[in-house]
């Protein structure tokens, strides 16, 4: 291409530019030749030079720029260049600009967002550098992270704003940049063209070496080298040759006969397959049976002439067509195999050429087959020379194929020390597994794959019958030869596979299987056999499931019988309900040919009865469905009672009616009984009897303790701990006043309710008064009393999978609570009964000046918290005790009447020192309200009291220095300071009186950050004053470190502490303002567990907090009821309406909240 020019619109640019140009574009042409008539060029003389392409000197092209300025600044492209791309495509300046200020903004706020998710750590003094402007340079990862990220993104956006600023400088000149990118991309599509065309010519060069061109005439070549002359011209056209005679053709045919007969005879390498053949007309016919003939002939009478293969046929039918294409092919790889391994190759190829074929006709057999009769009943697959059918592929047992292919022969070469050669194979694979079992009685030289697929069905057919027939023989209907069964085979046609069963006298039934689609068939065709086929055909294994779908169709005329004999009634049938086969022989002890579940409209989803129809009977069992954590998971229920149905039955609907009401009472006998094995519970129930027309039932004894009534619904309290009981007198648990023996039986079903009725009869101890007053006044309908023979007569109504115990427990608990509390009042002295209803009592039992004390009780139905109201609310003191007697009446522990009794006789015991408590309470305690209606001169009190209840008998006493009295070394606004806790404690002296023991609280627990008393100086006055007193002066007993003292008389001792650590409060409090007036504030700071130097001497010790190992969280109330009176803080519930303690809560509670905050918040131990 040296010195050629380029293109233009298909025409190549002359060196003299100006014609070329006008030639093939017009336009620009004409445009040219007007500028070049206005400037002509001048031509060059001495100053240039001619060059190849056009090219010229760069002193002639700085020339040209100088000389000819004028004329270049007036040339333009054409139009049509310059307008390739649209005004259009341009977007505005203001656009874009828009656009990257917006993303900037967009980029920047999510990058603030990141940067706050990302916390820096904060480093320690030891680590951090100060930069010079003295802020804290902080080089964790974190925050040189984000240094990262901002660095990041501004130089991003930095190089983003570069960018739109150069836009915006090509924007001064958009017309020259628009020229600029048309001219560019009118370039581009030039450039483009020229590649195009250059791979053009270089796939033409490619695609030529193929072309058939004459071989070099090397004769003449070497005539014309070697001589300089030639003597005849070649001639490129060939000599016809003339045909053969006919003598010719049979002269080299006998000469071909003659050379393949001395050849084949001298042969050593002959293989066996080859050694049946004739040799006639100049070839030699190979015959291998039911694969192929081969001819082969030579080419010439010479020792080592091969042989070469003429043609060969296939001797099996249907055989394929083979085009002469494939013919040439074939014959070509056959002549391959002979040059390099004799005729042996050649067998061995057309041996697998054979196979081949064979397996490809029946591979097209098997798909005419299954797109024909056999749709849908075949799956046919092709996997490397192997062909798969499935057969019965809807069947729910294992999967079936007959697996076709070539095998090599190695493993039979193994066996028979033989030489064999590769030969096709039929596996059958039935339900997975391979059986070598397999007889095929087939033609070789008809390829057949139905008549295959049939014999294997056959044979299947066979196998499945003969498991079916040893499975009813073993029957004791079929193995006493009651029944018929005969079976008939075939091992080739499966229609004359068959089995014949005798289902009674008069009634016959044949089994076969269809060989398309592999199904269980019987006939004769009614409606029974054909839902037995269908049943049979459902389930996984025929097998062991078809003796029962057969015993269950000879069972079908008692079926009908007790399906007639149910109608009318109210009995259920529950057909969709069905129970497994392992669940129904581990139920009914063996195999069940026909099962119905029935029910009554009464059961509930637990009961069912089943009436099974089997080969040793028919039966009726009562199921009841098993616990959810029964040992055997796969058994739903377990049997109650089970029955024989008598043949000479008349099973009408007055026989199921007898049935149904017998059930009813065999289940409400059983589901009691029930209830009382789960708990472990000793009962008595007499054997049941057999069902028939006369029949009693038996009754459910039980002893019933009213001491720990384990029967209720109700879920029973736990009981308080025995040290906090107040018990006066005890009487055994196991007495016999507490056991009740009770008889329970079935009093029938109440039709309109669907419940059935339970009676219960039991005798008690109570007076006859008190049963004859309560017969008439508060009894239900449900209780019966008789106050002559002192018998209790309950009647419930339950649903029937419902035990009755519980109902009869709570009844008989709901009577026992009103008897034994009638009983109580009229024993103990100072009690007066004013109300009495079914459930609730208003007892007087003290009366003041000014009101008298009462109690209303509220029993509800069962093992209930009983409901404890004190009148007058403000004025009774044992409103603080109101939850711990709830827990001390609804206790599990020991009998009601010593419950209730105690806790009558404690009303009496705790009311002096409830009386006080509440007293001191209200006068001292932390109530707003109260504080503000003082007046001045009363407003000063040195102590804050606060009360807390342990339990019925358990107080505790809690002193408080105000918030304003607080040591130097607490802040202003600090909470109350604590000077003391006391606890107050039931005690029982050898005299068997009731007393109160009062102690400072105890310390060695760890669960209290606080010690008994603010320092050991108070602690040591309080021993010195109250426990160690020993002037013989005081009501109350020292001991040394408690004091005692009777539980009528509590005034005296707890008003002489109080005395003590009033005057103690108020001595602090005048040191402290005398030390403040004379001495200037110092601040100092001590170590935990020391005391203040500025403070030695003040109440409240020192200000230290204990370690944490000590410390528990403050405001927590010790649980009522604890053991250790002292123990560890627990987080109880709060009733309602009162502060922790049990202590009344203040009036406006909500309203003096903010003013309690800013005055004085006690923290409870």
């Amino acid at each position: 291409m040296n010195g050629e020019r380029p293109t233009a619109n298909g025409d190549r640019i002359a060196n003299d530019s100006g014609p070329s140009v006008a030639d093939s574009m017009p336009e620009v042409g004409q445009l040219k030749q007007a500028s070049l008539s206005q400037n002509p060029l001048q031509p060059s003389v001495d100053n240039t030079r001619a060059c190849e392409n056009g090219d010229v000197e760069p002193s002639q092209r700085a020339f040209d720029n100088r000389g000819n300025n004028a004329s270049l600044q007036s040339e333009e492209a054409p139009s049509e260049i310059l307008q390739l791309i649209s005004q259009d495509s341009y977007l505005p300046m203001a656009a874009l600009i828009n656009r990257a200020s917006q993303s900037c903004w967009n980029c920047l706020s999510d990058l603030v967002t990141q940067l706050a998710s990302m916390p820096v750590p904060d480093l320690p003094p030891e680590q951090t550098k100060l930069l010079p402007n003295g802020l804290p340079n902080n080089q964790s990862k974190a925050n040189l992270d984000k240094k990262d990220r901002i660095l990041k993104f501004s130089n991003d956006q930095k190089a983003d704003f570069i960018k739109l600023l150069v836009l915006l400088q090509w924007s001064k000149n958009v017309e020259e940049v628009s020229k600029t990118i048309s001219i560019n991309y009118w370039l581009m599509k030039r450039r483009e063209g020229y590649w195009n065309a250059i791979g053009s010519m270089a796939l033409l060069k490619q695609e030529s070496s193929g072309f058939q061109i004459p071989n070099p005439d090397l004769k003449t070549a070497a005539e014309v080298l070697s001589r300089g002359r030639v003597l005849n011209l070649p001639r490129l056209n060939y000599i016809p040759q003339k045909d053969l005679s006919s003598r010719q053709i049979l002269r080299v045919l006998r000469s071909l006969d003659r050379a393949l007969s001395v050849k084949l005879a001298l042969s050593d390498d002959l293989p066996p397959q080859l050694r049946r053949f004739r040799i006639h007309d100049g070839r030699a016919t190979f015959t291998v049976p039911n694969e192929f003939e081969l001819d082969v002939s030579i080419l010439g009478e010479r020792e080592d002439s091969p042989f070469r293969m003429v043609d060969f046929r296939f001797s099996f039918q249907p055989h394929p067509h083979i085009s002469d294409s494939l013919h040439s092919e074939i014959e070509l790889y056959a002549n391959a195999n002979i040059d390099r391994d004799g005729l042996k190759g050649c067998y061995d190829f057309l041996h697998e050429l054979a196979l081949s074929y064979k397996l490809a006709e029946l591979h097209k057999q098997a798909l005419d087959l299954a797109r024909n009769q056999w749709a849908g009943n075949l799956r046919v697959e092709l996997i490397r020379r192997n062909l798969i059918v499935q057969y019965w592929p809807e069947r729910q047992l294992g999967k079936s194929w007959i697996e076709i292919g070539i095998a090599s022969g190695r493993e039979k070469q193994k066996m028979t020390k033989v030489e064999s050669s590769p030969f096709l194979e039929i596996k059958w694979m039935r339900q997975g597994k391979r059986i070598d079992a397999l007889q095929l009685h087939l033609n070789n030289a008809l390829l057949c794959f139905e008549d295959v697929l049939r014999q294997v069905i056959a044979q299947h057919t066979t196998q499945i019958l003969d498991n079916i027939y040893d499975k009813l023989i073993l029957t004791p209907l079929f193995a006493n030869s009651e029944l018929f069964l005969e079976q008939s085979l075939s091992f080739e046609q499966p229609e004359n596979c068959l089995l014949t069963l005798e289902l009674s006298h008069s009634s016959d039934l044949q089994l076969k299987i269809d060989p398309v689609t592999g199904l269980l068939v019987l006939s004769p065709v009614t409606e029974r056999t054909e839902r037995l086929q269908y049943e049979v055909n459902r389930v996984q294994g025929v097998t062991d499931d078809v003796v029962s779908k057969l015993l269950n169709y000879r069972c079908s005329i008692m079926e009908t019988n007790v399906l007639v004999g149910i109608l009318g009634t109210c009995w259920e049938v529950l057909r969709s309900f069905k129970l497994s086969q392992t669940e129904a022989r581990a139920l009914f002890g063996g195999p069940v040919s026909r099962m119905n579940m029935l029910r009554q409209s009464l059961w509930t989803l637990d009961y069912t009865l089943a009436i099974t129809h089997a080969s040793d009977g028919d039966h009726w069992w009562l199921l009841q469905q098993a616990s959810p954590g029964t040992t055997n998971p796969q058994t739903r229920y377990r049997v109650l009672r089970k029955q024989r149905l008598e043949v000479k039955e008349e099973l009408s609907s007055a026989y199921f009616d007898r049935l149904a009401e017998y059930l009813m009472g065999l289940i409400f006998l059983e589901r009691n009984a029930d209830f009382f094995r789960e708990r472990k519970e000793k009962f008595d129930l007499r054997p049941l009897p057999t069902f028939g027309r006369h029949y009693e039932l038996p009754q459910i004894s039980f002893d019933l303790d009213m001491a720990r009534p384990g029967f209720s619904k109700q879920s029973i309290p736990l009981a308080p701990s025995s040290n906090t009981l107040l018990q006066v007198a005890k009487n055994p648990t196991n007495s016999p006043a507490s056991q009740k023996g009770i008889k329970v039986c079935f009093g029938g079903v109440d039709r309109s309710t669907n419940k059935v009725r339970a009676v219960a009869q039991y005798r008690h101890q109570a007076s006859s008064s008190v049963l004859r007053r309560l017969e008439k006044s508060v009894l239900d309908a449900g209780v019966s009393l008789n106050p002559d023979d002192k018998t209790v007569v309950l009647r419930v109504t339950t649903s029937i999978a419902e035990a009755a115990i519980p109902e009869i427990v709570d009844k008989a608990m709901d009577v026992e609570k009103v008897v034994s509390t009638v009983e109580q009042i009229h024993r103990l002295p100072g009690l007066r009964l004013k109300t009495i209803s079914n459930s609730s009592f208003t007892i007087a039992y003290h009366k003041e000046a000014s009101a008298e004390l009462e109690l209303r009780i509220g029993f509800p139905s069962g093992n209930q918290e009983p409901q404890l109201e004190f009148f007058p609310p403000e004025q009774n003191p044992h409103q603080f005790l109101a939850a711990q007697y709830t827990k001390l009446i609804a206790a599990s522990r020991g009998p009601f009447a010593t419950r209730i009794r105690d806790f009558l006789t404690s009303l009496t015991l705790t009311l002096p020192l409830l009386t006080y408590l509440q007293k001191l309470q209200q006068k001292h305690g932390l109530n707003l309200d109260a504080q503000q209606q003082k007046g001045p001169s009363e407003q000063e009190d040195h102590l804050r009291v606060h009360i807390l209840v342990r339990s019925a008998t358990a107080f505790a006493i809690q002193y408080f220095a105000p918030a304003g009295q607080a040591p130097k070394d607490v802040k202003a606004d600090s909470q109350p300071h604590m000077l003391a806790r006391l606890e107050i404690l039931h005690h029982i002296n050898v005299s068997r009186k009731p007393m109160w023991l009062v102690r400072a609280a105890l310390e060695e627990f760890q669960s209290y950050s606080r010690p008994s008393y603010s320092t050991p100086e108070l602690g040591a006055k309080l021993k010195q004053e109250i426990f160690t007193r020993s002037d013989g002066q005081s009501k109350w007993l020292a001991l040394d470190k408690a004091a005692a003292c009777m539980a009528d008389q509590p005034e005296p001792l707890l008003q002489a502490m109080h005395d003590h650590l009033w005057e103690w409060a108020k001595m602090a409090k005048a040191s402290e303002s005398n030390v403040s007036n004379t001495q200037p504030f110092t601040k100092t700071k001590a170590g935990p567990g020391h005391p203040n130097a500025n403070n030695a001497n003040m109440p409240n010790g020192t200000n230290s907090r204990p370690s944490a190992a000590m410390k528990g969280p403050a405001g927590k109330m010790q649980a009522p009821g604890s053991a250790i009176p002292n123990g560890a803080n627990v987080k109880v519930p709060r009733p309602p309406g009162t502060i922790p303690g049990g202590r009344p809560m203040p009036p406006n509670h909500k309203a003096t909240a903010n003013a309690a905050q800013k005055q004085e918040v006690i923290m409870l131990d």
